[in-house]
């Protein structure tokens, strides 16, 4: 399995780099998490972007999904699109009606996804098949919207967090990963009790608890500082830590 970082911001990334979007290949599959601002321009720097067989949409807002419109122009510039769909769009519970709304705001037909993905909503609990040998699992996140953690299981298993803040129920889903790609957006802990991200230490947290082999932070805002953020989870976690960075590879 490979992991490839094509977008490891917030919803400002700063500095010519692009938000969250992530392209895992494992065993001729092709799979991407996310698709925030200027993730398909760098895809398609990568690979033919009619060879992605699985989209999975996090959660609906923009600095994770927006970046489907210019991807849908890369497969074809069609506004009739493909005679047979290019791969799988998965929205998260209520992500097809929030794309219509964004389609009738940016005046492009209503079928404009669905002329050229297979368009389907994923819900609480799904066990996605993506191959003979590959699956993919979702557990629902703490966030300021409904938000969904994604764990892909293959030659070697990767749970990306989306946004959340902590979460048993993604400890529960990254439990004995061999990556834990985990959002570390703040600096310090949110107070109060509505809550949406975590720190670096908290990500540290959530990677111990789940037992991951190691932990990729990402999701940093324009002005991060990036090595605080990795000494920080160091201190407290004894495995591998990494920092995303845009155009970072993986093996695992």
């Amino acid at each position: 399995m490979r992991l490839t970082v094509l977008g490891s911001g917030a919803a400002c990334a700063g500095d010519g780099g692009n938000c969250s979007g992530y392209l895992v290949e494992d065993r001729g599959v092709r799979i991407l998490l996310d698709c925030g601002h200027g993730v398909a321009s760098t895809l398609i720097s990568h690979v033919p972007p009619d060879t992605i067989d699985h989209i999975f949409i996090s959660h609906m807002h923009a600095d994770h999904f927006i970046d489907l419109l210019p991807l849908r122009f890369a497969v074809t510039k069609d506004l009739n699109g493909l005679p047979q769909p290019a791969g799988r769009l998965h929205l998260p519970p209520g992500g097809v009606r929030s794309l219509e709304r964004v389609l009738d705001a940016v005046c492009f037909p209503p079928d404009f996804f669905s002329t050229v993905w297979n368009v389907t909503e994923y819900q609480p609990g799904d066990i996605q098949q993506l191959d003979r040998e590959i699956c993919a699992r979702m557990a629902g996140g703490v966030h300021y919207i409904p938000g969904w953690a994604i764990r892909i299981d293959g030659s070697a298993s990767l749970t990306y967090t989306g946004d959340t803040a902590p979460c048993d129920d993604i400890r529960d889903l990254a439990t004995g990963s061999d990556l834990l790609l985990a959002e570390a957006t703040l600096d310090e802990p949110e107070g109060g009790p509505v809550r949406g991200h975590l720190t670096a230490h908290q990500a540290a947290e959530l990677a111990a608890s789940a037992g991951v082999k190691s932990l990729m932070l990402t999701h940093f805002w324009y002005d991060a500082d990036r090595d605080a953020a990795a000494a920080e989870a160091r201190r407290w976690l004894e495995t591998e830590v990494l920092v995303a960075t845009d155009g970072a590879v993986v093996e695992l």
